[in-house]
Order: structure tokens, then C-alpha cells, then sequence
């Protein structure tokens, strides 16, 4: 499997992101990041990286009924599930590349994008972009995931059940999405691209409920991560989950289970 196509999710992998993942990790801190919007200020809103539209929806409920929205994303797979969850809701879905969007400068007066700045390949032509379609004195608010040391769930998922399978080998892809959790870093790309009143915080949440099964299938067996395993040995994937549950039950517990979350939220001011 290439290196960047661990975490791209098209057709089915779409639809099972937005059902398995959605209301665990994106609900929480897409209702956070909707709380933070200062809806008397934004007329017009861009959101990079929409995904399957978990977030726009809050963005969407947070500004007001004339504020124009629009959700952008580089999957239209992804896209086309948001559009047919928020179908009629007052949004223009637009495929974008974050990295050369097609939006004249000065254009919104927000711009917001929750766990997706990891992926660029080039990240400070994506945050130039950004700056680029922000009015003057428009603000941009970003979301980015911690170290898997620091998420009890993506630790056992990734540093202690994936990876040791692929030894020798380069496993860096399998760390991409927690790839932006240093402070300085985060706010050093606003303000290398010219941004002001740069600030990154720490937002620890519990995750949506759900149970140690459903966790098993949201993040490995119904993910592109067990898929990659099964590369390795195609019994791999059932083995590592029996392992994966004895270690859940030992973290969360049984029952409901809310795991702890760990991101950062950077905002800055054109």
C-alpha cells in the first residue's frame, strides 16, 4: 500500500469513516470548534477539509442564517456523503486542494479546518492559500491531533498494535495524522505565512460514546490501517484485534466508553 494512501478514504472506506469514526473523535471537537466562532463577525466561511460534513454541520448551526458557508474538500467521495447528510442546509460543497484553492484574495472572513493540515504535502503553500482568500483582519482556526503517546487509543492502535508488524520498514505514514502537535510548529506555519495574534491551545475531550467493540471495527477491522495489515498476513488483522480488545478492556473498560482525546486548536489573524 502506498505510503500516502493509509489514511485516504474513498467509496466504502468514506462511508465507514463518517458511520464508525464521525461520532467518536469528530463530533466532540467539531461541537468545540463550533462554540468558538464568532458568528457576528463572519459573513462569509471556508471550511478545508470538510470530509463527510461531521464539523460543517456545527459551523453551519453557529453562524448566522445569511452567512455564506462553504465546505471544501479534496475527496469527492467524502463530499458526496456530506452533501447528502446536509443536503438543503444553506452549504456550497466544493472539491479543493487546499494547497491552490480557486477562491479570488479577500474572500472570507473565516477560514476553519478540523484534523486535515497534516496531509498537505506542501503545508506552508497550503497555509499561504489560506492567507491568500482571508479578508484583512479574517481569522483562521485549524485542529490538529496530539502524539499518539499522549491518545490511550491511538497508542495501543498504532504504537503498540500496528506498528511492531512492520519492522525494518518505514513507518512514518502510520503516524501522519499526529504529525502537527508541537506548539511552536503550529504556530510558526501562521506566522511564516503572515498571520498575527498567533496562538496555539491544548483541547483535551472525551470522545462519543461507544463500545470496545465498535472501536476495533471503526479504527482497524472496517480500516484502511487492518487492510495494510492483512498485507503482512492475511490472519494478521483477527489476531491483532483479539489482542487490541483484552488491552481496551484494560484501558476503557467495559460498557459505554468515552476515551480521552487529545488535539490543538492554533488560531490566527490575517
Amino acid at each position: 500500500m502506498a505510503t500516502n494512501e493509509t489514511f485516504k478514504f474513498t467509496g466504502q472506506d468514506a462511508e465507514n469513516y463518517d458511520y464508525y469514526m464521525g461520532p467518536i473523535i469528530f463530533e466532540p471537537y467539531g461541537r468545540y470548534l463550533a462554540a468558538q466562532i464568532d458568528a457576528a463577525s463572519v459573513s462569509s466561511a471556508l471550511e478545508i477539509a470538510c470530509g463527510t460534513g461531521r464539523v460543517t454541520r456545527h459551523i453551519r448551526k453557529a453562524l448566522a442564517p445569511y452567512a455564506k458557508l462553504v465546505a471544501s474538500d479534496l475527496s469527492a467521495d467524502m463530499l458526496a456523503i456530506a452533501k447528502r447528510e446536509l443536503n438543503n442546509n444553506g452549504i456550497e460543497f466544493r472539491v479543493e486542494d487546499a494547497q491552490n484553492l480557486s477562491f479570488p484574495n479577500n474572500t472570507f472572513d473565516l477560514v476553519v479546518c478540523q484534523f486535515g493540515m497534516m496531509f498537505l504535502p506542501d503545508k506552508p503553500r497550503g497555509f499561504a492559500e489560506i492567507y491568500r482568500v482571508l479578508k484583512p483582519g479574517g481569522r483562521f482556526m485549524y485542529f490538529t491531533w496530539d502524539d499518539t503517546l499522549n491518545i490511550p487509543l491511538y497508542k495501543i492502535l498504532i504504537n503498540e498494535t500496528v506498528v511492531p508488524n512492520f519492522e525494518g520498514e518505514d513507518t512514518t505514514r502510520f503516524f501522519t495524522p499526529f504529525s502537527l502537535y508541537e506548539t511552536a510548529k503550529l504556530e510558526a506555519f501562521l506566522t511564516d505565512a503572515g498571520f498575527h495574534n498567533v496562538r496555539a491551545n491544548h483541547v483535551a475531550l472525551k470522545s462519543g460514546p461507544s463500545t470496545v467493540e465498535n472501536l476495533i471495527d471503526a479504527f482497524f477491522l472496517k480500516h484502511r490501517l487492518g487492510r495494510e495489515v492483512a498485507t503482512v498476513d492475511p490472519a494478521l488483522p483477527v489476531q491483532l484485534a483479539g489482542k487490541m480488545e483484552k488491552e481496551f478492556i484494560h484501558q476503557f473498560g467495559t460498557g459505554e466508553v468515552r476515551c480521552d482525546l487529545s488535539a490543538f486548536l492554533t488560531t490566527g489573524i490575517k
